[in-house]
């Protein structure tokens, strides 16, 4: 980009696209909701649109199978949304062909969405396959790219050779890569080889006119949540066996379940073998108000993951003032700060129930004015998108990566 043009961004807004499979759509409205937060975080610097490669599936098929079927293109908030389509086969069969068919499929997608914004740069959401896909269209364009990981998308693709050489790539060919915590980013210069200069760590954000502090009115019976999918890694079966021992205890609590997947029958079959299926409730997806509802009424939050690269959930509960307890599983352990809770060892039910009991006998000296005060300082739009801004400006001017992790070496 002639220097000119670099010198007018800088004091400009900037035109840019994401590129992510990780986007909210109409059947799945939860979808990559943390990629949709930071594009409302840094809409008021940067002009968007964005490509969100979507799996074909017939219509009819889909809705047989109850699978998304996401709609072409809508313009969301001033900023085109575009699913593209691409075919994929189950179970990761021929996987290593995704990354290119998805690069092929929403190739007029991609140079629709540059032009809309005069695209400068190019964010990409996820190692595999989106920034695989996404390398392949900036490279063909000409654009620099930022690559967020966000966790998994690196750990479940290291396994296999055809894998791993495609996210080392995208890795490598990024301006800056933004991982979501200082775990991942380290794993992600050691496991790809990745310049440390070029890394840096940015946290995901919030709804803040949602998730907003509350003083609470505690009741005889305390109110304990957990959002999240009800599957394996997100340690929920660990949660109702550590409960159940809160229970025989003498503590009395319900326990709320906000969330679906495909655990939830043997979850609600384990409530009931435990004998606290009574003190349980299943209440499925919540979005939006409901979910900030769920929060405001609860008297302490859950995080029992087994693997966690983030966990937006944790700091829109900590923005409402809500103590939480979390397990050491990535992203909470940098987290949950000193004040706003407890943590414990992942994938353990006596650690998880002593986490409990702990964050029980200490509920009255948790201050969540500062809890809450704390989270918006450090994940709030307005804390975030500024740094992402700050990430943007600097691949433009060729400037370094702002606070790299090759910097604070």
């Amino acid at each position: 980009m002639p220097s000119a043009a670099i010198a007018a961004h800088e004091h400009a807004r900037l035109g840019g696209v994401i590129f992510a499979k990780l986007f909210p759509n109409d059947d799945e409205p939860f979808r990559g909701i943390f990629v949709a937060e930071q594009l409302r975080a840094t809409a008021d610097r940067v002009d968007w649109s964005v490509v969100a490669p979507v799996p074909w599936v017939p219509k009819r098929v889909a809705r047989a199978l109850r699978k998304p079927y996401a709609s072409g293109e809508r313009v969301i908030d001033g900023s085109l949304v575009m699913w593209p389509r691409y075919p994929v086969l189950p179970k990761r069969w021929l996987y290593a062909t995704v990354a290119p068919l998805i690069a092929l499929t929403a190739r007029g997608a991609f140079r629709r969405a540059c032009a809309r914004t005069d695209a400068a740069f190019v964010h990409v959401h996820d190692l595999y396959p989106s920034g695989a896909a996404g390398r392949r269209l900036c490279d063909a364009a000409g654009l620099p790219y930022v690559l967020t990981v966000h966790g998994l998308d690196l750990y479940s693709n290291l396994e296999n050779p055809r894998w791993k050489r495609e996210i080392l790539a995208a890795g490598r060919g990024a301006r800056a890569v933004i991982c979501v915590g200082e775990r991942l980013a380290t794993d992600v210069i050691d496991e790809l080889g990745v310049d440390p200069a070029v890394v840096t760590v940015i946290p995901n954000t919030y709804d803040d006119r949602r998730y907003t502090h509350v003083e609470r009115t505690r009741g005889p019976v305390l109110r304990i949540l957990s959002v999240g999918r009800l599957s394996h890694e997100k340690g929920h079966d660990v949660l109702l066996r550590a409960f159940a021992q809160a229970r025989a205890a003498g503590v009395s609590a319900t326990l709320t379940m906000v969330g679906d997947g495909p655990e939830r029958s043997a979850l609600e079959a384990l409530a009931h073998d435990l004998g606290v299926d009574t003190a349980v409730e299943f209440k499925g997806v919540l979005l939006d108000e409901p979910l900030a509802a769920e929060m405001r009424s609860a008297d302490l939050f859950v995080l029992p993951s087994r693997s966690e690269g983030f966990g937006v959930v944790l700091i829109e509960a900590l923005a409402t003032g809500l103590p939480v307890v979390a397990t050491r599983s990535g992203g909470p352990d940098g987290i949950v700060a000193e004040g706003d809770g407890v943590l414990v060892t992942a994938d353990d039910v006596d650690a998880l129930f002593a986490g409990l009991r702990d964050a029980i006998e200490r509920l009255d000296t948790f201050d969540s004015a500062a809890i809450a005060a704390r989270a918006a300082a450090r994940y709030s739009p307005q804390a975030v998108g500024g740094m992402l801004v700050s990430v943007y400006e600097a691949v433009l001017a060729g400037a370094p990566v702002p606070n790299s992790i090759g910097a604070r070496r």
